[in-house]
């Protein structure tokens, strides 16, 4: 979980750091400047929504719970060897509130990880 948590970690910080080169340069577009805004906000909502997530679900008693947000759906890895109807209940309720999406977005996967 930890690997899991750096790399995506390194990927992000990779674009934002992409994204500030075409934010700061000067032979860039306004418009191009704009769309690098956006997209910067957009993976700073993301990163947040993951962390809320992430956190809560440890709070419950998740023991290292990655939570993965794309355009279109979540993936959510629990480290265990299954979950219970009851824990998917309490991990899908958790995830919709901290993320906005529905249910039926969420992909809830039990996995013994390791570091």
């Amino acid at each position: 979980t930890t690997n899991a948590r750096l790399v995506r970690e390194q990927r992000r910080a990779q674009s934002k750091e992409s994204l500030m080169a075409i934010i700061d340069s000067t032979t860039i577009s306004e418009e191009q400047k704009q769309s690098a805004v956006e997209t910067l906000v957009n993976l700073t909502t993301i990163a947040e929504k993951e962390n809320a997530a992430e956190l809560l679900l440890e709070a419950k008693g998740f023991a290292d719970p990655i939570v993965n947000i794309s355009e279109n759906e979540v993936d959510v890895v629990i480290n265990a060897i299954s979950v219970t109807d009851r824990q998917i209940a309490q991990i899908e309720d958790i995830v919709t509130r901290k993320t906005g999406f529905e249910v039926k977005d969420i992909t809830i996967t039990a996995a013994i990880q390791e570091d």
